[in-house]
């Protein structure tokens, strides 16, 4: 009879641990995927630029304006920087692909391309990223 109520109890933690695993891994899946998406948000980051100098440099009116202006500029290289990093890597990622393509045998193939056409509709979905087409 005690080693049936141990056996119970021991259950009993497994399954709370792995429930709070499952819950764990599930919100820290979430945080990530927000913080990438606010991060690819330009927009979202001049502000967020604008705020922290503002907060901490207490800037005047005058400065705020000029700052704002050269926030504005050097956001557009930045955007246009991560543009090209990520085309780069579309194009370098789908190449790869299509070599590992022809590395794997037809069944092979087809499993694949729907883990491809998973990806990118993930891409797509999550971050409004399109990949190359092959």
């Amino acid at each position: 009879m005690n080693l049936l109520r141990y056996w119970k109890l021991a259950l009993g933690l497994t399954l709370v641990f792995v429930a709070g695993a499952v819950t764990g891994s599930v919100a820290t899946h979430q945080f990530i995927k927000h913080g990438i998406s606010q991060a690819l948000n330009f927009d979202h980051w001049k502000a967020g630029v604008m705020h922290v100098l503002q907060t901490k440099l207490k800037l005047t009116p005058e400065q705020h304006q000029h700052i704002r202006v050269l926030v504005d500029a050097r956001g557009q290289e930045i955007r246009a920087a991560f543009s090209t990093a990520f085309n780069e890597s579309g194009h370098a990622l789908v190449h790869l692909q299509k070599q590992i393509d022809q590395e794997l045998t037809p069944e092979q193939r087809a499993i694949h391309l729907e883990m491809k056409q998973n990806f990118r509709s993930d891409l797509k979905k999550k971050f409004n990223i399109d990949l190359p087409e092959e």
